[in-house]
């Protein structure tokens, strides 16, 4: 009976870790490709990897997907983005997840041969409900016509194709993914009327769920956006198989194979985003389509909280953390302001969420050994360490603000209180008691106890944080304290100390560094990558922060350089004997039984090298005096040269911007621009990862300057440079070559990603005239040529050769046009 009850216990426990959680999606619509994705999840197993037990559920006549999701019918639903938009913003507590079209699919469709575009359509009769009517995209399309509510003869939609074609309507809501390919089968001539191409692209359908799913199963919902996401991803690569699975188990419309195929060719050019992501949802879309409804009179003040509706918990982003060295109880200026870093930070990364994790010396190690962090921020010793152990790799050190300069090197300072009068030197110290953060701290211990030439922790008191080193000092606990540089003085400006109240041991003064310090200067803290962390991710975090370091605002705290020497750091560890430069013990015994022939040659050499020094002692007996009189003279060159570096330093640093940055349009100039192209190319070529040149021209330039003359020429010139910029990322490089040409450097993206990049910059060019002093500057287009990254290519200006090529295509084929090679 025992042996039965516990097989029993067992089974129940086993059952118990393997059953699957039951959860239900809401589909928009019948059977169909439309919800490819879902299938493709469900039959493949992704689903069941996640330990979910899905149901999806067929649209019908009774079917309100925001309604049930809320009520509980259904967990995830699927309903078009603008409608979701819309009952978001009469305060139904849901949530927007993922979008599945970039482009929404719904068009208007007419068979009648007078209907050619939207102002056509005044006065006819249409089947359209008024939920299609409050699409946004068609709305915008017969907003922009001046066609209003009032103006069109609305019928409920028949959902029969039959009336469309027998002209009972004169024109009907449609897919563009469906009607289209019947209606070309049976060889009847239509008009399509499509939103996206009167420049009118809203999300199509978005899978949404309700806050109260998120807040009590935020685990499961990424489960399933995860499984799901994977699933189209497979549909769309996928595409004939996909549809003979919806043809054989799916298809409740009786759908023909090859219908099924077109739909899932042509909703898979609507579902990617221009970076040729799927999934990509962004609040500014909503933002643009509660414009428009404002307009239209259909919503009033936009109450919604786009913050709380739009992916709240960051599903569509890969999540990257940052582990920050700190201590639980004590607030950390170093994680404070790498949070308001990573705010920002995930702003200018559109797939990447960036979070700060404060850990202290043993929850950083567990982190970055179990991969739960991709990027560690820690003190040099702990870092090198860390590299040995688990293969952390090093790509920037931090460089710390103070009083509007930078400083990339610290150390230790050794303090007393100011009225302890029988402490006024190290060796009054050797009995005293000792005030340090941490074995592991590298500033609040390793570098004062070598300088204090002490080994031994006997008297030495860790208390965890620099600031409760402070306090144990002051009040008598503890006689000599052990900080990091520039705590002192940052406790001073908040308010915390009062610098009068201590006094600084062994105190040294360095050029151009404004802190109290008792050691020599060290190497600072190190931004590092896990080992599990991708170089890509890697070198484009790098760049950004590069990039922001240089830049003229003030959105990252600390600064960063790639360019520093860390054999200072380990040459103390090794002196040390700590890990990874830990040794074994030695006796004078053991290492003369070892080496006792190489000893007495030693003894030998030693005699001689006596002999020698006594030599050398009476020669500078000698050289004594003329080397006084130098010191002196030394000691007066020294300063005025420190004094001129000082000067010439802060002028090179003018210089330095001059040389990189075109005076006139402030971007990359030539030289700066081919430089960190070159840097680039480099990259990409190591890493095998997709790099594209644009090169592009304003066309007809010359006419501008001799007609409006060079004065509006250059401020045609500047609003160019602003127009393109505008479409950029913030990875990508923009200079300019010389007079009226320019080139964009673009790393990571697809070629068609480039092509739609390129496309863009030409419309917006087109479409865009600045003004000066409320007058508008002459209209101008642009010409754009293309080369992609060969693997025979042997530098940058291989790849730049070839888009030149491409854009005196482009020109002798007529200009304002994008050409590729």
């Amino acid at each position: 009976m025992r042996a039965l009850f516990c097989s029993f216990a067992f089974a129940l426990t086993l059952f118990a870790n393997t059953a699957q959680e039951a959860i239900s999606l809401q589909l928009a619509w019948l059977h169909q490709f439309q919800s490819a994705g879902f299938y493709i999840a469900l039959e493949k197993g992704f689903y069941q990897e996640k330990n979910l037990e899905v149901t999806l559920k067929e649209y019908d006549t009774n079917t309100q997907p925001t309604q049930d999701v809320l009520m509980g019918k259904s967990t995830y639903g699927v309903v078009n983005g603008s409608s979701l938009f819309l009952d978001r913003e009469n305060q139904k507590p849901i949530v927007a997840l993922m979008a599945l079209f970039q482009s929404d699919p719904s068009v208007l469709i007419s068979t009648n041969p007078s209907i050619k575009s939207p102002k056509d359509l005044k006065y006819k009769h249409i089947f359209m409900s008024d939920e299609d009517y409050r699409s946004v995209g068609i709305l915008s399309m017969l907003m922009s016509y001046g066609v209003k509510r009032e103006d069109l003869f609305l019928k409920a939609h028949s959902l029969k194709l039959e009336d469309l074609i027998k002209k009972k309507v004169d024109a009907m809501a449609c897919y563009i993914s469906n009607e289209p390919f019947f209606l070309s089968e049976n060889n009847i001539s239509y008009t399509i009327l499509n939103p996206r191409e009167y420049g009118f692209n809203f999300y199509g359908d978005v899978l949404f769920t309700s806050e109260n799913e998120l807040l009590q199963h935020p685990k499961r919902a990424k489960a399933f956006y995860d499984a799901s996401k994977k699933g189209w991803i497979w549909a769309f690569e996928h595409i004939e198989e996909t549809a003979q699975l919806i043809y054989d188990k799916y298809n409740t419309q009786h759908k023909s194979l090859e219908a099924l195929i077109y739909e899932g060719q042509t909703l898979k050019e609507l579902a990617f985003d221009a970076e040729g992501f799927f999934g990509t949802i962004k609040a500014k879309k909503f933002e643009e389509i509660a414009n428009i409804y404002k307009v239209a009179g259909i919503m009033k003040n936009g109450n919604a909280s786009l913050k709380e509706f739009v992916d709240p918990l960051f599903f569509a982003k890969e999540q990257v953390k940052i582990g920050v060295l700190t201590s639980r109880d004590e607030s950390n200026s170093l994680s404070r302001s790498w949070d308001e870093s990573a705010k920002y930070l995930s702003t200018l990364f559109p797939f990447q969420h960036f979070e700060v994790v404060p850990l202290t010396f043993e929850e950083i190690e567990g982190s970055v050994r179990d991969h739960e962090v991709e990027f560690v921020i820690t003190n040099p010793m702990h870092a090198i360490q860390l590299e040995h152990r688990y293969g952390l790799g090093r790509i920037a050190t931090l460089s710390l603000p103070y009083k509007n300069r930078y400083y990339s090197e610290y150390g230790s300072v050794i303090f007393t209180r100011f009225d302890a009068t029988h402490i006024s030197k190290y060796e009054d110290i050797k009995e005293s008691k000792i005030g340090a953060v941490s074995p592991n701290s590298f500033g609040g211990y390793l570098l004062g106890m070598k300088e204090l030439d002490i080994h031994s922790q006997q008297n030495v008191t860790f208390l965890g944080t620099h600031f409760n080193v402070i306090k144990a000092v002051l009040n008598g606990s503890v006689d000599v304290g052990i900080v990091r540089t520039d705590l002192i003085e940052q406790m001073v400006e908040e308010g915390f100390l009062n610098k009068d109240s201590i006094k600084v041991l062994g105190a040294k003064t360095y050029p151009d560094f404004p802190f109290l310090i008792s050691t020599k200067l060290y190497p600072g803290w190190i931004l590092a990558k896990a080992s599990h962390t991708s170089e890509t991710l890697s070198n484009d975090l790098l760049s950004t922060l590069l990039k922001l370091s240089t830049a003229p605002q003030k959105s990252l705290r600390y600064r960063i350089t790639t360019t520093f020497d860390y054999s200072s750091v380990h040459n103390l560890l090794k002196e040390m004997h700590i890990y990874p430069y830990e040794q074994e013990t030695f006796t004078l015994q053991d290492v003369y039984a070892k080496y006792k022939l190489p000893f007495l040659g030693l003894i030998v050499a030693f005699g001689l090298l006596l002999s020698f020094s006594l030599y050398i002692q009476f020669l500078h007996r000698k050289l004594k005096h003329y080397t006084q009189e130098i010191e002196r003279f030394n000691e007066t060159l020294e300063q005025e040269v420190n004094e001129r570096t000082h000067e010439l330093s802060l002028l090179n640093s003018k210089l330095k911007d001059l040389a990189n940055v075109d005076e006139l349009t402030k971007i990359a100039n030539r030289r700066y621009f081919f430089l960190l192209a070159t840097q680039y190319f480099y990259t990409a070529k190591r890493n095998n990862m997709p790099l594209h040149i644009l090169s592009l021209d304003i066309d007809f330039f010359k006419n501008v300057n001799d007609t409006y003359g060079h004065a509006m020429g250059d401020e045609v010139l500047k609003s160019f440079c602003q127009t393109v910029q505008s479409t950029l990322r913030q990875s990508d490089i923009f200079g300019r070559i010389g007079g009226e040409e320019f080139c964009i450097c673009v790393q990571n993206t697809s070629l068609e990603g480039v092509l739609i990049l390129a496309e863009k910059i030409r419309k917006k060019v087109e479409s865009t005239q600045g003004t000066l002093n409320n007058t508008k500057l002459p209209a101008i287009t642009v010409s754009i040529g293309i080369s992609s990254l060969h693997s025979n290519d042997h530098e940058i200006f291989d790849t730049i050769k070839r888009s030149d090529e491409a854009l005196y295509k482009a020109k002798h084929n007529g200009r304002n046009q994008v050409q590729i090679v």
